[in-house]
């Protein structure tokens, strides 16, 4: 039997908007490596959000099997310090991806959905740093988007699964 889109898991991929050519190139290597793995790929595009950003993403993750967000570099940050003038301060990571998904990161885990992150090289703030990844939120290296955690597979497909009943099911 034939499995048609809505069958399909649904994965929400989130991205920085503005990406350099290198970037773009990576973020469409990622789509057609989950549409290979017969994901079906939702992004929100920057002007989908609207007025009320939450009005649009809480119902699109609450109806997506598993995120996956890309940290590619946003913002330089190699001269920065964390937490100045305090007994923790110390060197800001050298490199942050867009604040928004940390944002989607949070949404996503708040709504027990299983989360794929994978950074860009020097980007290790928030979900990002692996020191975070366990079994809520799973982490690879951006530049392999063939290498997908199976733990994160099973948890995508099994989500995907309590949502679309078997044949003959109700």
């Amino acid at each position: 039997m034939k499995m048609n889109d809505t069958d399909l898991p649904r994965i929400f991929l989130g991205a920085p908007s503005i990406l350099t050519p290198e970037q773009q190139t990576t973020l469409e290597r990622w789509v057609v490596c989950l549409e290979r793995r017969s994901f079906q790929v939702i992004r929100l595009g920057r002007d989908s959000h609207g007025d009320d950003p939450w009005r649009t993403l809480i119902p699109l993750l609450a109806d997506v099997d598993g995120v996956v967000l890309l940290g590619f570099r946003q913002l330089d940050a190699r001269d920065a310090v964390w937490r100045p003038d305090t007994k923790e301060e110390a060197p800001s990571s050298r490199w942050w991806t867009s604040p928004w998904l940390q944002l989607e990161a949070g949404m996503a885990a708040a709504l027990a959905l299983p989360v794929l992150v994978a950074p860009e090289a020097d980007v290790k703030e928030g979900v990002f740093n692996p020191e975070v990844w366990n079994g809520r939120v799973n982490g690879t290296q951006l530049g392999t988007p063939g290498r997908v955690p199976e733990d994160w597979l099973r948890a995508v497909r099994e989500r995907r699964d309590r949502r679309v009943p078997g044949p003959g099911l109700p």
